[in-house]
Protein backbone atom coordinates (compact mmCIF):
# COMPACT_ATOMS: atom_id res chain seq x y z
CA UNK A 1 0.00 0.00 0.00
CA UNK A 2 1.65 3.31 -1.30
CA UNK A 3 2.13 6.13 1.54
CA UNK A 4 0.31 9.30 2.02
CA UNK A 5 2.50 11.92 2.12
CA UNK A 6 0.62 14.94 3.92
CA UNK A 7 2.14 18.54 3.80
CA UNK A 8 1.42 21.19 6.08
CA UNK A 9 1.09 24.67 4.98
CA UNK A 10 2.56 27.07 7.66
CA UNK A 11 1.55 30.04 7.95
CA UNK A 12 4.38 32.67 8.55
CA UNK A 13 4.58 36.35 8.69
CA UNK A 14 6.41 39.16 10.15
CA UNK A 15 6.12 42.70 11.10
CA UNK A 16 8.47 45.16 12.32
CA UNK A 17 6.64 48.39 13.67
CA UNK A 18 9.19 51.63 13.55
CA UNK A 19 9.46 55.28 14.72
CA UNK A 20 10.43 57.19 16.85
CA UNK A 21 10.54 56.68 20.80
CA UNK A 22 6.65 58.09 22.37
CA UNK A 23 4.85 57.53 19.55
CA UNK A 24 3.41 53.92 20.65
CA UNK A 25 5.91 52.11 18.75
CA UNK A 26 6.03 49.13 21.37
CA UNK A 27 2.65 49.29 22.35
CA UNK A 28 1.24 48.63 18.81
CA UNK A 29 4.05 45.90 18.29
CA UNK A 30 2.52 44.80 21.66
CA UNK A 31 -1.33 44.28 21.04
CA UNK A 32 -0.34 42.70 17.91
CA UNK A 33 1.40 40.01 19.60
CA UNK A 34 -1.56 39.75 22.14
CA UNK A 35 -3.97 39.92 20.16
CA UNK A 36 -2.61 36.96 17.94
CA UNK A 37 -1.74 34.50 20.62
CA UNK A 38 -4.52 35.13 22.70
CA UNK A 39 -7.68 36.04 20.74
CA UNK A 40 -6.69 35.04 17.19
CA UNK A 41 -7.93 31.92 15.50
CA UNK A 42 -7.65 30.74 11.97
CA UNK A 43 -9.71 27.79 10.80
CA UNK A 44 -9.98 26.57 14.41
CA UNK A 45 -6.48 26.52 14.73
CA UNK A 46 -4.32 28.86 17.55
CA UNK A 47 -2.35 31.20 16.52
CA UNK A 48 1.37 32.21 18.38
CA UNK A 49 3.18 35.35 18.37
CA UNK A 50 6.70 36.35 19.84
CA UNK A 51 7.31 40.25 20.03
CA UNK A 52 10.70 41.57 20.10
CA UNK A 53 11.70 45.38 21.17
CA UNK A 54 14.46 47.80 20.79
CA UNK A 55 14.70 51.59 21.33
CA UNK A 56 17.53 54.16 21.96
CA UNK A 57 18.99 55.76 25.00
CA UNK A 58 16.14 57.75 25.53
CA UNK A 59 12.69 56.86 25.71
CA UNK A 60 11.29 59.86 23.82
CA UNK A 61 12.95 61.18 20.54
CA UNK A 62 15.35 58.56 19.50
CA UNK A 63 14.89 55.34 17.42
CA UNK A 64 12.39 52.62 18.47
CA UNK A 65 11.13 49.11 16.91
CA UNK A 66 8.85 46.45 17.78
CA UNK A 67 9.18 43.43 15.57
CA UNK A 68 6.63 40.99 15.71
CA UNK A 69 6.62 37.12 14.28
CA UNK A 70 2.89 35.30 13.79
CA UNK A 71 2.76 31.96 12.76
CA UNK A 72 0.30 28.83 13.59
CA UNK A 73 3.10 26.94 14.78
CA UNK A 74 5.27 27.70 17.46
CA UNK A 75 8.15 29.94 16.56
CA UNK A 76 10.91 29.75 19.06
CA UNK A 77 13.17 32.15 16.28
CA UNK A 78 12.15 35.65 17.73
CA UNK A 79 14.07 37.84 15.17
CA UNK A 80 13.02 39.54 12.18
CA UNK A 81 15.86 40.87 9.38
CA UNK A 82 13.46 41.28 6.47
CA UNK A 83 9.73 41.72 7.38
CA UNK A 84 6.76 40.95 5.87
CA UNK A 85 5.01 44.29 6.30
CA UNK A 86 7.21 47.57 7.33
CA UNK A 87 5.27 50.05 9.66
CA UNK A 88 6.88 53.23 9.61
CA UNK A 89 6.09 56.48 11.61
CA UNK A 90 9.07 58.90 11.30
CA UNK A 91 11.69 59.49 8.52
CA UNK A 92 14.78 58.59 10.41
CA UNK A 93 12.68 55.07 10.70
CA UNK A 94 12.49 54.90 7.36
CA UNK A 95 15.89 56.26 6.65
CA UNK A 96 16.81 53.45 9.23
CA UNK A 97 15.02 50.58 8.26
CA UNK A 98 13.88 50.82 4.28
CA UNK A 99 16.73 48.76 3.44
CA UNK A 100 16.26 46.17 5.95
CA UNK A 101 13.23 44.90 2.75
CA UNK A 102 12.75 42.22 0.21
CA UNK A 103 11.20 43.01 -2.43
CA UNK A 104 7.68 41.80 -1.68
CA UNK A 105 7.88 43.57 1.56
CA UNK A 106 4.39 46.13 2.07
CA UNK A 107 5.39 49.35 3.48
CA UNK A 108 2.69 51.19 5.55
CA UNK A 109 3.67 54.78 6.17
CA UNK A 110 2.33 57.90 7.63
CA UNK A 111 2.06 60.04 5.38
CA UNK A 112 2.52 62.85 7.61
CA UNK A 113 5.74 61.75 9.59
CA UNK A 114 7.54 60.09 6.59
CA UNK A 115 8.93 61.84 3.08
CA UNK A 116 10.39 59.39 1.81
CA UNK A 117 8.44 56.61 -0.58
CA UNK A 118 10.23 53.11 -1.19
CA UNK A 119 10.45 51.63 -4.69
CA UNK A 120 7.93 49.03 -2.86
CA UNK A 121 3.98 48.74 -3.11
CA UNK A 122 3.22 51.03 0.06
CA UNK A 123 0.06 52.01 1.66
CA UNK A 124 -0.06 55.73 2.54
CA UNK A 125 -1.56 56.28 5.94
CA UNK A 126 -2.26 59.88 7.36
CA UNK A 127 -2.29 58.50 10.85
CA UNK A 128 -1.02 61.77 12.39
CA UNK A 129 -3.81 63.84 10.66
CA UNK A 130 -6.56 61.66 11.66
CA UNK A 131 -5.34 61.03 15.16
CA UNK A 132 -5.40 65.08 15.53
CA UNK A 133 -8.80 65.12 14.05
CA UNK A 134 -10.14 62.29 16.56
CA UNK A 135 -8.47 64.49 19.20
CA UNK A 136 -5.41 62.46 20.31
CA UNK A 137 -2.08 62.45 18.65
CA UNK A 138 -1.10 59.76 20.59
CA UNK A 139 -3.64 57.77 18.71
CA UNK A 140 -1.75 57.38 15.80
CA UNK A 141 0.07 54.29 16.43
CA UNK A 142 -3.36 52.39 16.86
CA UNK A 143 -4.54 54.14 13.26
CA UNK A 144 -1.16 52.48 11.93
CA UNK A 145 -2.31 49.29 13.65
CA UNK A 146 -5.90 49.17 12.51
CA UNK A 147 -4.42 49.75 8.83
CA UNK A 148 -2.15 46.98 9.50
CA UNK A 149 -4.91 44.31 9.69
CA UNK A 150 -6.89 45.69 6.93
CA UNK A 151 -4.01 45.50 4.25
CA UNK A 152 -2.29 42.41 6.18
CA UNK A 153 -5.60 40.62 7.04
CA UNK A 154 -2.82 39.04 9.73
CA UNK A 155 -5.57 38.84 12.69
CA UNK A 156 -8.93 40.29 13.06
CA UNK A 157 -10.47 43.58 14.33
CA UNK A 158 -12.21 41.87 17.48
CA UNK A 159 -9.10 40.06 18.23
CA UNK A 160 -7.17 43.41 18.01
CA UNK A 161 -10.07 45.54 20.14
CA UNK A 162 -10.11 42.46 22.70
CA UNK A 163 -5.95 43.39 23.21
CA UNK A 164 -6.24 46.67 23.34
CA UNK A 165 -9.21 46.62 25.33
CA UNK A 166 -7.39 44.54 28.43
CA UNK A 167 -3.90 46.96 27.82
CA UNK A 168 -5.53 50.16 27.36
CA UNK A 169 -5.03 52.60 30.53
CA UNK A 170 -8.36 53.42 32.23
CA UNK A 171 -10.29 56.33 30.14
CA UNK A 172 -8.17 55.34 26.53
CA UNK A 173 -10.07 52.43 25.40
CA UNK A 174 -12.39 54.59 23.52
CA UNK A 175 -10.54 56.77 21.75
CA UNK A 176 -7.83 53.16 20.84
CA UNK A 177 -11.01 51.39 19.67
CA UNK A 178 -11.58 54.35 17.32
CA UNK A 179 -8.42 54.89 16.32
CA UNK A 180 -8.48 50.97 15.40
CA UNK A 181 -11.18 50.97 13.40
CA UNK A 182 -10.33 54.68 11.76
CA UNK A 183 -6.96 52.89 10.81
CA UNK A 184 -8.54 49.99 9.29
CA UNK A 185 -11.04 52.20 6.95
CA UNK A 186 -7.97 53.80 5.92
CA UNK A 187 -6.11 50.88 4.90
CA UNK A 188 -8.92 50.36 2.04
CA UNK A 189 -7.97 53.40 0.30
CA UNK A 190 -4.36 54.63 0.04
CA UNK A 191 -2.25 52.20 -1.62
CA UNK A 192 0.08 52.98 -3.84
CA UNK A 193 2.79 51.00 -6.73
CA UNK A 194 6.48 52.35 -5.92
Amino acid sequence: MPKTIIRMVRMKSSVRFAGMGGQGIIYAGMALARATSLFERKEGKEMFAIQTQSYGPAARGESSKCDVVISDQPTFYPFVEKPDFLVLMSQPAYEKFIEDVNPGTIVILDSEGVEGRPNLTYYDIPALKRAEELGSRAAANMIMLGALIQISGLISMEAAIKAVAEMSPIGALEGNERALREGYRQGKTFQTEG
